[in-house]
């Protein structure tokens, strides 16, 4: 016997496994570091230079990037950042310095 449509309905089945938040057609991880200074540029009325710094910055992150997606800049900025960067969104995060595998 087939399970009716409203079994169905309880849960979320995403489009893919890496679906991430996107503002404005980009990514979270190129979105905050290029768009918010480029506005308050706009503010102080100083809109050519935040265009060429939010330009800049969008290609050099994507630069970083290369086709290898956010997950692994995120990874990249936990290993060579210091720890206290990521105490504020993470409360128990382990230290990047301890390099050891626990098995």
């Amino acid at each position: 016997m087939m399970e009716s449509g409203d079994e169905l309905k309880k849960y979320r089945f995403p489009k893919t496994l890496g679906d991430q938040l996107r503002i404005i057609g980009m990514p979270l991880d190129e979105f905050i570091p290029t768009v918010p200074p480029f506005l308050i540029s706009i503010y102080y009325k100083h809109a050519l230079g935040g265009l060429i710094y939010g330009i800049t910055m969008w290609l050099f992150i994507r630069w970083l990037k290369r086709g290898r997606g956010s997950m692994w800049l995120y990874n990249m900025l936990y290993w060579y950042l210091p720890t206290e960067l990521f105490r504020v969104v993470y409360k128990v995060i382990p230290d990047s310095s301890f390099r050891k595998w626990i098995k």
